[in-house]
């Protein structure tokens, strides 16, 4: 058999090969380590520029020390690291990006992912809330909104406030100071930035007085079409706001939004009248909504009269162009279940309606798990704003509708009664919102029934039955579904 024998020179050749061999391999074996206990930034970017750049293993160790050390950034971003930055951006906000960008993800910054967002450059209002701007908004987001087969719809007016920075800004486009709450324009002549620093002098000056405040959160009021399509709200006023304005100015920022929407060739023209202009609990803004939406009555000339004049009972005074106002329903659901979680609770026929009383009710619930924590937490409640739990509740009342009450005491067959008036309420008030068979009669049947039991235990009770506003609230609810369907 033939014996192959390496000569001097292949023997070193091949003892060469061997020695980079072993450096190249302790060379990926110390990248491996490196990578494997440290957070280096932008890893799948960095790995992808080795490939891309064809580093060496040597090279690809020396950018990833450097990006520990912030000293490099690959922003060769992939499609699905730009679209999960658009996700966060839209949950989370500006904060959340910039965190998760700072972060070993590496996520893109906000002005990477500027491009495949729909930028809309709406005018934020400094001072004054004016006509034009909303105006101009208004253009901004509905301009190429198709009204669709069905023409003209019915358009709410919402308005609440989203939580702040709490800071000042430079608006480019006008060359303002933004941020400063609407009590600024009585002090500020002008919010112009101009040449020098006097502007901002002045405001730093009326701050530390306490005579004006950078808005701790914005007032925003928006518009939603009742259509299949494009019915999300629109914003079309963003007013940094410190809560203390008073009803009056509320009132009348809502006739300014309510008469920019109707001259506005690309609001009412284009896409139908305004119906609804709804809120949450805001004392100030409700007061507003009063006076706005409360201040003429329905006569026999106007074309909703013939709907609703055979409904006994029913508030026919509205607003101009029949305008009523709305509060959502969620608020009223949780508000009605923090009154029944308290010591106070519902007087029901003479029974009050608390949570010492539920608590000893649901116990007798068949079907359930019942212990005492869990009771607890059904009544005393961590989150008054959960609305699951609040739902839960209510239809929990509902249910102890069918206890048999056949062995007990009169007097416990009398709390019964009571609690099973409220859960007729409570059914009648709930069941539109949730149940999707119901057809729109049966729907504003169960309303109207809600209205009338809601309205003879507070004639019966008055404020122990529940409060002046909890009660005008429920009324304006229902009063609003049936206008609604009605125009």
């Amino acid at each position: 058999m033939h014996q192959y024998t390496l000569t001097p020179c292949q023997k070193k050749n091949h003892w060469t090969s061997l020695k980079a061999a072993r450096r190249r391999l302790e060379e990926h074996q110390c990248l491996l380590q490196f990578i494997s206990v440290n957070e280096v930034p932008g890893l799948y970017q960095l790995l992808s520029n080795t490939a891309k750049e064809g580093w060496g293993v040597e090279k690809t160790d020396d950018m990833a020390h450097l990006a520990l050390d912030g000293k490099y950034h690959a922003r060769n971003y992939p499609l699905f690291h730009k679209e999960l930055a658009v996700l966060m951006y839209e949950l989370g906000g500006g904060t959340a990006l910039h965190a998760l960008n700072k972060s070993p993800f590496m996520l893109p910054s906000h002005h990477t992912i500027a491009e495949m967002r729909r930028q809309q450059n709406l005018r934020v209002t400094v001072g004054d809330v004016k006509i034009s701007d909303i105006m101009e908004n208004i253009e901004i987001l509905f301009h190429d909104v198709d009204p669709g087969e069905q023409g003209c719809v019915g358009i709410t007016l919402s308005q609440d406030e989203i939580a702040a920075e709490g800071r000042l800004c430079y608006l480019e486009d006008t060359n303002e100071i933004g941020g400063l709450c609407e009590h600024a324009t009585a002090h500020l002549k002008t919010f112009k930035m101009g040449t020098n620093l006097t502007v901002i002098e002045a405001a730093v000056k009326y701050i530390r007085e306490g005579k004006i405040h950078v808005g701790k959160e914005f007032s925003v009021a928006a518009f939603s079409r009742h259509a299949p399509t494009d019915y999300g709200a629109k914003p079309v006023l963003m007013l940094p706001t410190c809560k203390k304005s008073s009803w009056q100015s509320s009132a009348q920022n809502l006739q300014k939004l309510a008469w920019a929407w109707r001259i506005s060739p690309f609001g009412e023209a284009k896409h139908g009248p305004l119906d609804t202009i709804a809120s949450d609990r805001d004392p100030t803004r409700k007061a507003a909504l009063y006076l706005v939406c409360m201040h003429r009555s329905l006569g026999v000339n106007d074309p909703l009269y013939k709907f609703l004049m055979n409904l006994p009972g029913l508030n026919l005074f509205t607003g101009n162009d029949f305008v009523t106002m709305d509060f959502d329903y969620k608020h009223l659901f949780k508000r009605l279940c923090t009154l029944l979680c308290s010591k106070m609770g519902m007087l029901v026929n003479g029974v009050i309606i608390n949570k010492t009383l539920l608590a000893q009710w649901l116990e007798k619930l068949s079907g359930h798990d019942w212990s005492d924590e869990s009771i607890h937490v059904l009544l005393n409640p961590k989150d008054h704003q959960d609305v699951p739990r609040a739902v839960k509740l209510l239809f929990l009342i509902v249910n102890l509708r069918q206890l048999d009450v056949s062995e007990l005491d009169p007097s416990k067959r009398h709390t019964h009664h009571a609690i099973c008036l409220l859960g007729d309420m409570f059914d009648a008030l709930v069941e539109p919102f949730i149940n999707p068979t119901l057809s729109l009669s049966e729907q504003m049947m169960s309303l109207i029934t809600f209205a009338h039991i809601v309205c003879a235990m507070f004639v019966k009770h008055d404020g122990a039955f529940m409060s002046n506003q909890l009660y005008g609230d429920r009324q304006c609810m229902v009063k609003n579904e049936l206008h609604a369907p009605s125009s």
